[in-house]
Protein backbone atom coordinates (compact mmCIF):
# COMPACT_ATOMS: atom_id res chain seq x y z
CA UNK A 1 0.00 0.00 0.00
CA UNK A 2 1.38 3.60 -0.87
CA UNK A 3 0.13 6.29 1.59
CA UNK A 4 -0.05 9.67 -0.20
CA UNK A 5 -1.09 13.17 0.96
CA UNK A 6 -2.83 16.66 -0.51
CA UNK A 7 -1.49 19.81 0.46
CA UNK A 8 -4.31 22.55 -0.76
CA UNK A 9 -1.67 25.04 -0.52
CA UNK A 10 -2.52 29.02 -0.16
CA UNK A 11 0.43 30.34 1.15
CA UNK A 12 4.11 30.95 -0.66
CA UNK A 13 5.71 27.89 -2.77
CA UNK A 14 8.09 28.05 -0.28
CA UNK A 15 5.85 26.65 2.05
CA UNK A 16 4.61 23.55 0.30
CA UNK A 17 8.29 23.09 -0.46
CA UNK A 18 8.85 22.50 3.47
CA UNK A 19 5.82 20.41 3.67
CA UNK A 20 7.17 17.75 1.04
CA UNK A 21 10.41 17.81 2.91
CA UNK A 22 8.68 16.79 6.09
CA UNK A 23 5.76 14.64 4.31
CA UNK A 24 8.87 12.39 3.22
CA UNK A 25 10.28 12.15 6.34
CA UNK A 26 7.10 11.03 7.15
CA UNK A 27 7.69 7.76 5.16
CA UNK A 28 4.95 9.45 2.48
CA UNK A 29 4.88 8.05 -0.88
CA UNK A 30 3.81 10.91 -2.85
CA UNK A 31 2.24 14.21 -2.18
CA UNK A 32 -0.56 15.92 -4.62
CA UNK A 33 -1.66 19.62 -4.88
CA UNK A 34 -5.13 20.43 -5.39
CA UNK A 35 -6.25 22.94 -8.73
CA UNK A 36 -8.38 25.17 -7.28
CA UNK A 37 -9.07 29.20 -7.04
CA UNK A 38 -7.11 30.84 -4.79
CA UNK A 39 -5.07 27.97 -3.96
CA UNK A 40 -1.33 27.50 -5.70
CA UNK A 41 -0.81 26.62 -9.04
CA UNK A 42 -0.83 23.23 -9.43
CA UNK A 43 1.79 22.30 -11.57
CA UNK A 44 4.74 24.53 -11.52
CA UNK A 45 5.61 23.84 -7.50
CA UNK A 46 5.54 20.11 -7.96
CA UNK A 47 8.43 20.32 -9.42
CA UNK A 48 10.13 22.74 -6.19
CA UNK A 49 8.23 20.30 -3.63
CA UNK A 50 10.20 17.00 -6.18
CA UNK A 51 13.59 18.49 -5.91
CA UNK A 52 14.23 18.55 -2.30
CA UNK A 53 12.14 15.41 -1.77
CA UNK A 54 14.13 12.87 -4.06
CA UNK A 55 11.65 9.85 -3.31
CA UNK A 56 8.75 10.90 -3.29
CA UNK A 57 6.22 10.84 -6.23
CA UNK A 58 4.04 14.48 -7.53
CA UNK A 59 0.41 14.28 -8.52
CA UNK A 60 -2.70 16.47 -7.93
CA UNK A 61 -6.05 15.56 -6.64
CA UNK A 62 -6.96 16.96 -9.16
CA UNK A 63 -6.30 18.47 -12.36
CA UNK A 64 -9.58 20.40 -13.28
CA UNK A 65 -10.05 19.06 -16.82
CA UNK A 66 -12.22 21.80 -18.07
CA UNK A 67 -9.67 24.55 -17.79
CA UNK A 68 -7.02 23.42 -19.88
CA UNK A 69 -7.09 22.75 -24.08
CA UNK A 70 -5.77 18.47 -23.71
CA UNK A 71 -2.64 19.56 -26.44
CA UNK A 72 -1.17 22.32 -24.03
CA UNK A 73 -1.77 20.28 -20.73
CA UNK A 74 0.28 17.22 -21.86
CA UNK A 75 2.75 19.56 -23.26
CA UNK A 76 3.10 20.79 -19.84
CA UNK A 77 2.69 17.81 -17.73
CA UNK A 78 5.47 16.14 -19.96
CA UNK A 79 7.65 18.52 -18.99
CA UNK A 80 6.58 18.28 -15.35
CA UNK A 81 7.51 14.57 -15.67
CA UNK A 82 11.02 15.80 -17.19
CA UNK A 83 11.85 18.22 -14.72
CA UNK A 84 10.89 15.85 -11.67
CA UNK A 85 13.06 12.66 -13.34
CA UNK A 86 10.04 10.75 -14.35
CA UNK A 87 7.86 11.04 -11.28
CA UNK A 88 4.60 12.53 -11.96
CA UNK A 89 1.25 10.89 -11.93
CA UNK A 90 -1.36 12.62 -13.78
CA UNK A 91 -4.41 13.43 -11.59
CA UNK A 92 -7.80 14.68 -13.86
CA UNK A 93 -11.32 15.27 -12.48
CA UNK A 94 -14.36 17.04 -14.25
CA UNK A 95 -14.63 19.85 -12.04
CA UNK A 96 -17.49 20.31 -9.59
CA UNK A 97 -17.09 24.16 -8.26
CA UNK A 98 -19.77 26.37 -10.31
CA UNK A 99 -18.42 29.19 -8.34
CA UNK A 100 -15.03 28.82 -9.79
CA UNK A 101 -16.50 28.10 -13.52
CA UNK A 102 -17.92 31.08 -13.22
CA UNK A 103 -14.73 32.85 -12.08
CA UNK A 104 -12.83 31.54 -15.04
CA UNK A 105 -15.42 32.72 -17.39
CA UNK A 106 -15.76 29.03 -18.29
CA UNK A 107 -19.25 27.46 -18.82
CA UNK A 108 -20.37 24.82 -16.24
CA UNK A 109 -21.40 21.92 -18.37
CA UNK A 110 -24.03 19.49 -17.37
CA UNK A 111 -22.59 16.72 -15.30
CA UNK A 112 -22.06 14.29 -18.55
CA UNK A 113 -20.64 16.90 -20.60
CA UNK A 114 -18.18 17.16 -18.29
CA UNK A 115 -17.36 13.72 -18.15
CA UNK A 116 -17.16 13.34 -21.52
CA UNK A 117 -15.09 16.45 -21.70
CA UNK A 118 -12.74 14.49 -19.43
CA UNK A 119 -12.66 11.47 -21.08
CA UNK A 120 -11.62 13.22 -24.44
CA UNK A 121 -8.64 14.87 -22.22
CA UNK A 122 -7.53 11.39 -20.70
CA UNK A 123 -7.37 9.69 -24.20
CA UNK A 124 -5.63 12.88 -25.67
CA UNK A 125 -3.24 12.89 -23.02
CA UNK A 126 -2.33 9.85 -22.75
CA UNK A 127 -1.86 9.31 -26.42
CA UNK A 128 0.06 12.24 -26.62
CA UNK A 129 2.58 11.23 -23.55
CA UNK A 130 2.65 7.55 -24.85
CA UNK A 131 3.96 8.41 -28.75
CA UNK A 132 8.44 8.76 -28.39
CA UNK A 133 8.04 11.62 -30.91
CA UNK A 134 6.41 13.82 -29.13
CA UNK A 135 8.31 16.90 -27.51
CA UNK A 136 8.83 18.09 -25.18
CA UNK A 137 9.41 14.03 -24.36
CA UNK A 138 8.08 12.77 -21.17
CA UNK A 139 10.28 10.10 -19.12
CA UNK A 140 7.70 8.15 -18.40
CA UNK A 141 5.29 6.99 -21.95
CA UNK A 142 3.60 7.83 -20.47
CA UNK A 143 3.12 9.16 -16.28
CA UNK A 144 0.44 6.87 -14.51
CA UNK A 145 -3.19 8.40 -15.06
CA UNK A 146 -5.03 9.07 -11.86
CA UNK A 147 -8.88 9.98 -12.24
CA UNK A 148 -11.24 11.03 -9.13
CA UNK A 149 -15.08 10.88 -8.96
CA UNK A 150 -17.54 9.17 -7.01
CA UNK A 151 -20.89 8.82 -9.31
CA UNK A 152 -21.52 5.43 -11.37
CA UNK A 153 -20.96 7.74 -14.94
CA UNK A 154 -17.61 8.89 -13.85
CA UNK A 155 -16.17 5.76 -12.05
CA UNK A 156 -17.16 3.35 -14.96
CA UNK A 157 -15.65 5.70 -17.49
CA UNK A 158 -12.36 6.09 -14.71
CA UNK A 159 -12.37 2.18 -14.88
CA UNK A 160 -12.19 1.83 -18.37
CA UNK A 161 -9.01 4.52 -19.13
CA UNK A 162 -7.29 5.08 -15.61
CA UNK A 163 -4.76 3.63 -14.42
CA UNK A 164 -5.56 5.08 -10.98
CA UNK A 165 -9.25 4.75 -10.00
CA UNK A 166 -9.60 7.37 -6.54
CA UNK A 167 -13.08 7.20 -4.81
CA UNK A 168 -13.91 10.63 -3.62
CA UNK A 169 -16.10 11.73 -1.08
CA UNK A 170 -16.99 11.29 2.50
CA UNK A 171 -18.60 8.21 3.06
CA UNK A 172 -18.60 5.17 5.06
CA UNK A 173 -16.29 2.10 4.59
CA UNK A 174 -19.57 0.17 3.23
CA UNK A 175 -19.45 3.07 0.78
CA UNK A 176 -15.96 2.88 -0.27
CA UNK A 177 -16.25 -0.95 -0.67
CA UNK A 178 -19.14 -0.49 -3.17
CA UNK A 179 -17.59 2.26 -4.96
CA UNK A 180 -14.37 -0.77 -4.94
CA UNK A 181 -16.67 -3.25 -6.13
CA UNK A 182 -18.60 -1.44 -8.67
CA UNK A 183 -15.02 -0.20 -10.50
CA UNK A 184 -13.47 -3.39 -10.50
CA UNK A 185 -16.72 -5.00 -12.14
CA UNK A 186 -16.65 -1.87 -14.36
CA UNK A 187 -12.77 -2.61 -15.53
CA UNK A 188 -13.63 -6.06 -16.37
CA UNK A 189 -10.49 -7.28 -17.85
CA UNK A 190 -8.35 -4.08 -16.47
CA UNK A 191 -9.36 -4.94 -12.91
CA UNK A 192 -5.89 -6.35 -11.97
CA UNK A 193 -4.26 -3.35 -13.39
CA UNK A 194 -6.25 -0.34 -11.43
CA UNK A 195 -5.19 1.12 -8.40
CA UNK A 196 -7.43 2.30 -6.05
CA UNK A 197 -6.97 5.38 -4.29
CA UNK A 198 -9.10 6.10 -1.27
CA UNK A 199 -9.44 9.39 0.50
CA UNK A 200 -8.96 9.32 4.42
CA UNK A 201 -9.63 13.37 4.90
CA UNK A 202 -7.61 14.38 8.61
CA UNK A 203 -10.03 16.84 10.56
CA UNK A 204 -8.23 16.02 14.17
CA UNK A 205 -7.42 19.71 14.72
CA UNK A 206 -6.77 21.96 17.64
CA UNK A 207 -9.72 23.35 17.29
CA UNK A 208 -12.47 20.63 16.71
CA UNK A 209 -15.43 23.27 15.90
CA UNK A 210 -12.82 24.28 12.55
CA UNK A 211 -14.89 23.05 9.71
CA UNK A 212 -13.16 25.21 7.29
CA UNK A 213 -11.24 21.98 5.63
CA UNK A 214 -13.95 20.02 5.00
CA UNK A 215 -15.58 23.10 3.29
CA UNK A 216 -13.04 22.88 0.42
CA UNK A 217 -14.06 19.53 0.16
CA UNK A 218 -17.40 19.62 0.16
CA UNK A 219 -18.16 23.58 -0.57
CA UNK A 220 -22.14 22.88 -0.68
CA UNK A 221 -22.46 20.86 2.17
CA UNK A 222 -24.40 21.80 4.98
CA UNK A 223 -22.98 22.98 8.54
CA UNK A 224 -24.83 20.38 10.10
CA UNK A 225 -23.81 17.28 7.56
CA UNK A 226 -20.30 18.24 8.19
CA UNK A 227 -20.17 18.61 12.25
CA UNK A 228 -21.82 15.20 11.95
CA UNK A 229 -18.88 14.02 10.09
CA UNK A 230 -16.82 15.54 12.34
CA UNK A 231 -18.91 14.30 15.52
CA UNK A 232 -18.33 10.35 13.83
CA UNK A 233 -14.34 10.80 13.58
CA UNK A 234 -14.45 12.02 17.28
CA UNK A 235 -16.32 8.71 18.49
CA UNK A 236 -14.05 6.36 16.68
CA UNK A 237 -15.92 5.39 13.70
CA UNK A 238 -12.79 5.90 11.49
CA UNK A 239 -9.56 5.67 13.18
CA UNK A 240 -6.86 5.00 10.45
CA UNK A 241 -6.57 4.90 7.16
CA UNK A 242 -4.80 1.38 6.77
CA UNK A 243 -7.33 -0.71 8.95
CA UNK A 244 -9.38 0.72 6.79
CA UNK A 245 -8.09 -0.42 3.23
CA UNK A 246 -7.83 -3.32 4.98
CA UNK A 247 -11.14 -4.11 5.91
CA UNK A 248 -12.91 -2.70 2.76
CA UNK A 249 -10.79 -4.97 0.52
CA UNK A 250 -11.62 -8.08 2.94
CA UNK A 251 -15.27 -7.27 2.63
CA UNK A 252 -14.67 -7.11 -1.26
CA UNK A 253 -13.47 -10.17 -1.62
CA UNK A 254 -16.32 -11.45 0.34
CA UNK A 255 -18.75 -10.33 -2.56
CA UNK A 256 -16.53 -11.60 -4.89
CA UNK A 257 -16.55 -14.94 -3.39
CA UNK A 258 -14.67 -17.34 -2.77
CA UNK A 259 -14.71 -18.98 -6.17
CA UNK A 260 -14.16 -15.75 -8.56
CA UNK A 261 -11.37 -15.66 -10.92
CA UNK A 262 -10.91 -12.18 -10.32
CA UNK A 263 -8.34 -10.61 -8.63
CA UNK A 264 -7.65 -11.05 -4.82
CA UNK A 265 -6.94 -8.87 -2.12
CA UNK A 266 -2.65 -8.30 -2.21
CA UNK A 267 -2.66 -8.87 -6.12
CA UNK A 268 -5.65 -7.25 -7.04
CA UNK A 269 -4.87 -3.32 -6.35
CA UNK A 270 -2.37 -1.38 -4.86
CA UNK A 271 -4.69 0.60 -2.89
CA UNK A 272 -3.46 4.09 -1.97
CA UNK A 273 -4.99 5.70 1.18
CA UNK A 274 -4.77 10.00 0.55
CA UNK A 275 -4.66 11.81 3.90
CA UNK A 276 -5.81 15.47 3.82
CA UNK A 277 -3.37 17.43 5.42
CA UNK A 278 -3.12 21.15 4.00
CA UNK A 279 -2.46 24.21 6.19
CA UNK A 280 -2.92 21.69 9.16
CA UNK A 281 0.85 21.56 9.37
CA UNK A 282 2.42 20.91 12.58
CA UNK A 283 -0.87 21.83 14.26
CA UNK A 284 -2.11 18.35 13.14
CA UNK A 285 -2.33 15.17 15.42
CA UNK A 286 -0.54 12.15 14.91
CA UNK A 287 2.89 13.61 13.49
CA UNK A 288 4.29 12.04 16.53
CA UNK A 289 2.49 8.87 17.00
CA UNK A 290 4.21 5.34 16.25
CA UNK A 291 3.35 4.90 13.04
CA UNK A 292 5.44 7.69 11.61
CA UNK A 293 2.58 10.43 11.36
CA UNK A 294 0.96 8.27 8.95
CA UNK A 295 -2.69 7.56 11.37
CA UNK A 296 -5.54 9.98 10.41
CA UNK A 297 -9.00 10.66 11.31
CA UNK A 298 -11.63 11.60 9.17
CA UNK A 299 -13.97 10.22 6.90
CA UNK A 300 -13.43 8.11 4.00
Amino acid sequence: MRLGLTLPGKGPVSELVSQARRAEQLGFDVVLLVDHLGFAAPLPPLVAMAAVAPSLRVSNMVLNAAFYRPALLARDLASVDSATGGRLEIGLGAGYVEAEFIAAGLPFLKPSARIKLLEEHVIQIRSQLSDPTSTPPSIQKPPPIMIAGMGDKMLAMAAKHADIVAVGGMGSEADVTERAAYILTQAGDRANDIELAFSFFQVSLDDPSDLSVLYQVAPTANEADLRNANLRVGEGVIDGGDEIVDRSLEALDERRGAGDDGPRRGERTQPRALAWRGAFGARARGQGDDRGGRQVHGAA
